[in-house]
């Protein structure tokens, strides 16, 4: 429940503060239209997601409150007792009511690196202004790194806490200040 509520308090901190006007945002940060992209999580032998996947979706979707006019991309394959990450976020995001056909679903990925690889060219064919990165404090430095050596304009990170402290704090001020510095 704390992951939950961390989760939250981040996204909504992203949504309150982090989309600068246009005239104060920085060169190629331009926030009309990003694709939110939420990272896949292995899910459990049995198909089901585990808690920091759940949680990884609740934060995009918080996050995707604030661009009502952009697309989500799950990304993540991995199949389970068939079933895929990509597939089990696109069944949460509709169960809790947000709309198909703001979703778009990459279930090809078995890795972070084809994460960046397979999303990038769904967000640009989506005609997006860049890339909102959406995943866990311990996860988002490689994210970052996978996503711009995939050429994706990473306009900001969201991620909750989920190591240590000290990780969980970096993390949570490189997000915020993510709007108005380069990533990558």
């Amino acid at each position: 429940m704390k992951a939950v509520i961390g989760a939250v308090l981040v996204a909504l901190a992203f949504a309150c503060g982090a989309a600068p006007q246009a005239a104060a945002q920085p060169a190629g940060k331009d926030f009309t239209k990003p694709a939110i992209v939420i990272l896949g999580y292995g899910l459990t032998p049995d198909g089901w997601m585990r808690p920091i996947l759940y949680t990884r979706v609740l934060t995009g979707l918080a996050v995707a409150q604030a661009f009502p006019q952009s697309p989500i991309i799950v990304t993540g394959g991995n199949p389970r007792n068939g079933r895929t990450e990509a597939g089990e976020m696109r069944n949460l995001l509709r169960l809790l009511g947000f709309p198909a056909n703001r979703i778009i679903v990459e279930d090809k990925a078995n890795s972070t690196v084809q994460n960046a690889q397979f999303s990038v060219p769904l967000a640009e064919k989506a005609d997006t202004s860049g890339i909102i990165l959406v995943t866990s404090s311990t996860h988002q430095d490689r994210a970052d790194g996978n996503f711009a050596d995939a050429g994706a304009n990473v306009l900001a990170t969201v991620s909750f806490p989920d190591g240590s402290p000290q990780t969980n704090i970096t993390q949570f001020i490189r997000d915020v200040l993510s709007p108005l510095t380069p990533i990558g």
